[in-house]
């Protein structure tokens, strides 16, 4: 053939070479990652361009096997073998194939071939013993052929029959299956083109095999010397993969890789401790994602390599690919249970995912390893943050079981690994684990130590609350307030003017309530341990963490989301005819001030209200649950979205299974004020089914979509 040169300078024959090399690389890949159609479209295509290359035949007869097309991965397998018969792993799957469909003749002759390449392989060599002596044949004239698409325009067959001068019309159609590359069971003129391509190229490599044997013809009277076959010497695959990894740890990777890559497709296709040290070199490289996927394939061949799985979960977590490196680090520590070092990286990774039982698992075989791991205050604070999310869902999710480990049995797990102490940690814990007068009695050594932190008055009666003593607790939670109020009014300017929600007015807030003496906390927190009642109550969640700094992303809007989040509350809705929540009973009259004061934008003096009605209904639970969803709703106007949190909680603790859709909304809008975006997705999701209106579900998946965005933005941040 005439070699022409094009205007790069190059013949045509280098540039189909690499065209050819560039479809084969691509059409792995594919493959590798799934896209079985892609990649059978790039080795049809390397065919249509050379139909010589063995390597396009090879991949083609593994994805229409894979297919279930027996017929045509035979013929491209042998095929492969007729152009170069010294494939090995088209040896060894055309061995196996010509089993399976019924040729024991022909699969023992491929067996006994298929050894020269992979001596005592045991697949093959159980097909050989299988196969030895049988006089079963099958020859691919009599095999099943796929079924043909039915539905195309004739029109487009002549076309495409007059255009490449095809004759094989049934040819073309039995082809055409493997080119429907949008699935639809209708064939296209360029579909009908490609498979034409493909018959041809067929027909042509045919030919050309057919006219390259030569024809023996016998010589009368001339002795048939036999000839012994040379023997070569069987590549040692395992002794090359550990010259290329003293290659690797010398410094030498790129020699690495290159005493490895002409037999990874070859000798070393199904060699995983090759295509895992080309990983290895790969990565030193820079070549990540070609590591990426040498190591699977190494896997793949051999699951139950530790260290693979961690060099493979490594690269993935440096690409971005943060899920499946936590899997592959799982991977290794079920191959390997004391895996420290995949369980040291797995930890951090879980706690990035927000993976509790992944974390758990990792954190606590690194505990095992090393007791004195400061890792395990960490786990025990998490232990102790699970008991109490636990907690949670059994207090707003009635008759469901839990999800989570027993949170009782996670507290004191978590104590174990705290030691002896007096910490607010500690406390936590034994109330999880149901110890309350130890939680109580540590809670109040808090508070004598310092007697002005909400944070801790709030621990103490939610440690009241389970061990049933609400009305101490009720006190605490009045006191924390107070607190909080106090200190956020010497934190503000004396006059804060904030837009009414109610109407366009602004309006100047009152102050709030102030602490009382020390002499009145002491006395309530002297008195607390006599009020224990033996009673166990479901715990109340923990409390708002600190509000993380605003997070920025010029694609997203999130000043606009975050806003959209904060201020679509239906606590308006609540209140917006006071009527319609007000009971005529002069027993109640502060009860009926506050959501009068409410509608008239009066936060603070609706909250005084609220406080006073209170103690009047301790014997009656529903207009507990107004009075305290009340001082929620005055709380959010006054921005204390910690208290506004605390009273919605108070008031579901009383009748879980009645709280109401708009109660748990207005805590999620409470929650996203505070930027925590997880824990009001939460509320968003539980408040749907709660008998919200057509509007209010759509506004409220609204909501969960606007703090979906928000988490990642938080996520990309912490990054």
């Amino acid at each position: 053939m005439e070699q022409r040169v094009n205007n790069t300078g190059a013949s045509d024959t280098d540039s189909v070479v690499n065209q050819v090399e560039s479809l084969l690389t691509s059409g792995e890949e594919a493959s590798r990652s799934g896209d079985s159609k892609s990649a059978l479209a790039a080795f049809n295509k390397a065919i249509s361009l050379d139909p010589s290359s063995d390597m396009a035949w090879f991949n083609r007869g593994v994805l229409l096997e894979a297919q279930q097309d027996a017929r045509g991965a035979r013929q491209a397998f042998q095929i492969c073998l007729d152009v170069n018969p010294n494939h090995a792993p088209a040896t060894a799957n055309l061995c196996i194939l010509l089993e399976r469909i019924g040729d024991d003749v022909g699969a023992y002759d491929m067996a006994v071939k298929a050894l020269e390449f992979y001596p005592g392989h045991p697949s093959i060599l159980e097909v050989k013993k299988r196969c030895q002596g049988s006089g079963s044949t099958k020859d691919i004239e009599s095999m099943e052929k796929v079924d043909q698409i039915e539905i195309y325009d004739q029109r487009d067959i002549d076309k495409v029959v007059e255009e490449t001068g095809l004759t094989d019309v049934d040819a073309l159609l039995d082809e055409a299956v493997h080119h429907d590359t949008d699935d639809n069971q209708q064939l296209d003129i360029g579909e009908l083109r490609t498979a034409a391509q493909v018959v041809m190229a067929t027909e042509d490599i045919q030919d050309r095999i057919e006219v390259s044997q030569p024809v023996v013809e016998a010589i009368p009277d001339v002795p048939v010397i036999p000839i012994e076959p040379e023997i070569e010497e069987q590549l040692d695959l395992d002794a090359l993969a550990e010259e290329a990894k003293v290659l690797i740890q010398s410094g030498d990777a790129k020699g690495a890789l290159s005493m490895l890559k002409p037999h990874l497709k070859l000798e070393a296709a199904k060699h995983a401790p090759s295509w895992l040290i080309a990983g290895g070199a790969m990565a030193r490289l820079d070549l990540e994602e070609h590591a990426i996927s040498a190591i699977e394939h190494a896997q793949k061949l051999d699951p139950s390599n530790p260290k693979g799985w961690y060099n493979l979960g490594s690269l993935q977590q440096k690409q971005g690919l943060l899920r499946e490196a936590s899997m592959c680090y799982a991977n290794a520590l079920r191959e390997d249970p004391g895996y420290v070092k995949a369980a040291q990286k797995w930890a951090p990774l879980a706690m990035e995912l927000q993976d509790p039982e992944a974390y758990l698992s990792a954190a606590t075989i690194i505990v095992a390893a090393n007791p004195d791991n400061p890792i395990k205050f960490e786990l025990a604070a998490t232990l102790i943050e699970l008991a109490e999310g636990e907690s949670r869902v059994l207090e707003l999710s009635a008759g469901v079981p839990p999800t989570l480990p027993e949170g009782p049995e996670m507290a004191k797990t978590a104590l174990d690994l705290l030691g002896p102490g007096e910490t607010e940690l500690h406390a936590r814990g034994y109330t999880m684990a149901n110890e309350h007068m130890e939680s109580v009695k540590i809670w109040k050594g808090l508070i004598q130590t310092d007697r002005n932190n909400p944070n801790t008055w709030r621990g103490l009666a939610k440690a009241l609350i389970a061990a049933g003593d609400t009305s101490t607790a009720q006190k605490c939670s009045i006191k924390a307030n107070e607190i909080e109020a106090e200190l956020e009014r010497k934190n503000r300017p004396p006059e804060i003017t904030v837009s009414n929600p109610q109407s366009n007015n602004e309006v100047v807030l009152a102050g709030s309530q102030r602490i009382t003496d020390d002499s009145e906390s002491e006395g309530l927190a002297t008195n607390l341990e006599e009020a224990m009642t033996a009673n166990e109550l479901l715990a109340r969640p923990p409390q708002p963490e600190t509000t993380p700094e605003p997070v920025e992303n010029p694609q997203v809007d999130l000043a606009k989301a975050a806003l959209d989040v904060q201020t679509n509350s239906l606590v308006q809705e609540e209140f917006r005819n006071p009527a319609s929540t007000s009971i005529a009973n002069q027993d109640i009259s502060w009860y009926n001030q506050g959501v009068a004061l409410i509608e008239a934008g009066k936060y603070a003096e609706a909250l005084s209200c609220f406080d006073r009605a209170l103690p009047s209904f301790s014997d009656d639970d529903e207009m507990v649950i107004r009075i305290l969803n009340g001082r929620g709703n005055a709380f959010y106007y006054l921005e204390n979205y910690p208290a506004c949190v605390e009273s919605y909680h108070q008031a579901m603790l009383i009748k879980p299974e009645e709280v109401r859709g708009k109660t748990l909304y207005n805590m999620g809008t409470a929650y996203a004020e505070m930027e925590r975006y997880q824990d009001a997705v939460k509320c968003f999701e539980q408040a749907i089914p709660r008998g919200l209106s057509k509007d209010e579900v759509k506004r409220t998946k609204d909501q969960i979509r606007r703090c979906n965005i928000l988490i990642k933005e938080q996520n990309k941040k912490k990054r």
